[in-house]
């Protein structure tokens, strides 16, 4: 992962962390659930079924604004299992990738005064990715990565939320001296609470 990137989210995180002024309410913890679709897209990936179930729990602290809403966030996300099946010489064996991993980042939500919203997020993400064929066996590699997304919902209480969004997670591997990247796109319904 690009070591500048690495070092703005980090960065971005401190800084939320110590600007508990900027909101005129104190703020409030948030638990956030999220379940949809991914979408594998890869330079280095010959799966022909590229979608999968995803999943994505993420926890943090939000300060509240008028209008804004600033929080950080930390959470473990499950992007699912693809599948596929390839040939070679002959010779064909099933595959499979899934991916996942904690992850770590901002977020901004901006709050219209008939309880709808739009929201942003952006962060790091850790990736643990593990690809499988039949006969050969399995792998799993590490690596660094990012991810960004946008959603509309609306806050039916001061607690508790609904919405939709897309994420964009950036995955980067590395196992035996290779370097794999690709991203994958996440669909999902997302509830929030606040506490």
């Amino acid at each position: 992962m690009n070591k500048r990137f690495q070092i703005t989210a980090i960065g971005a995180v401190l800084a939320a962390v110590s600007t508990s002024s900027f909101a005129n309410d104190p703020g409030a913890f948030f638990i956030n659930a999220n379940l949809g679709q991914s979408s594998y897209n890869s330079n280095t990936s010959a799966l022909n079924d590229n979608t999968a179930f995803s999943t994505a729990l993420r926890g943090g602290y939000s300060w509240y604004g008028e209008a804004w809403d600033f929080g950080v966030e930390a959470g473990y996300v499950d992007l699912g299992k693809v599948s596929g099946a390839v040939s070679a010489d002959g010779i064909s064996s099933n595959v499979s990738a899934h991916a996942k991993g904690p992850l770590l980042g901002i977020d901004l939500k901006y709050k219209f005064e008939n309880q709808w919203f739009v929201s942003g997020r952006l962060g790091y993400l850790h990736t643990t990715l593990t690809e499988s064929a039949s006969g050969i066996g399995s792998q799993s590699a590490h690596g660094g990565g990012g991810y960004g997304g946008v959603g509309v919902g609306y806050d039916f209480t001061k607690h508790f939320s609904l919405g939709a969004g897309y994420d964009n997670y950036r995955i980067k591997v590395r196992a035996d001296s290779v370097n794999a990247s690709g991203n994958v796109g996440t669909f999902t319904g997302f509830a929030e609470y606040r506490y």
